[in-house]
């Protein structure tokens, strides 16, 4: 199972779980990881810190999830240094993989809603067209909705999912429900790789 460090950006700085502001967190990491970039500017205010992902794609590969409304937003994360992308399907809501695909080669994945996904769930088209999903909702509400359980299930038989993890204890738990990694803090890199092996 990967372990995939991940950093929260907010009002252009680098923050911590408690969104206070870090400093010397990238020494817990080695030059060309892959990190994924949850850009909260970018998914909140449609303030993508593009210079920052510029920055960052000089010594790391950069999986971005900064809420991309459009076709152009997507082409600004990849030209700032993104090789892998998140959609939000509730931001963007003209979501077209297609036309995305005609402009890179590079991996898209969506994050699910759990809500949406009660909703929705017979988009079967919809998920092929995609290289995997990302799953921000924790082990609770996946274990207290049958629907959502069955589907990360049957998801997860031929696509690869990847899952937010705050808790190390939890990693056999997402091992056993086929997972193809998770995504993690920084700080607790070091944690969960134990628990990861």
């Amino acid at each position: 199972m990967e372990i995939i460090p991940l950093i929260k950006l907010k009002k252009r700085k680098i923050i911590d779980e408690d969104e206070s502001s870090s400093d010397n967190i990238f020494e817990q990491i080695d030059e060309e990881q892959l990190l994924y970039i949850l850009d909260l500017d970018g998914i909140e205010k449609d303030k993508p810190n593009l210079c920052t992902y510029q920055k960052l794609s000089k010594s790391y590969e950069l999986w971005i999830d900064n809420g991309p409304r459009n076709l152009g937003d997507v082409v600004d994360a990849f030209m700032a240094g993104a090789t892998r992308i998140t959609i939000r399907k509730d931001l963007c809501l003209q979501l077209d993989i297609p036309s995305i695909r005609e402009i890179t080669e590079n991996k898209i994945y969506i994050n699910i809603n759990l809500e949406d996904q009660k909703t929705h769930a017979s988009e079967d088209m919809f998920y092929h067209e995609i290289d995997g999903l990302v799953n921000f909702n924790n082990r609770e509400k996946i274990r207290t909705d049958f629907r959502y359980n069955d589907f990360l299930k049957q998801f997860s038989i031929k696509n690869k999912i990847y899952s937010y993890e705050s808790d190390p204890l939890n990693v056999s738990y997402w091992k056993n429900y086929g997972m193809e990694g998770l995504l993690v803090e920084i700080k607790k890199l070091q944690e969960f790789k134990k628990y990861a092996l």
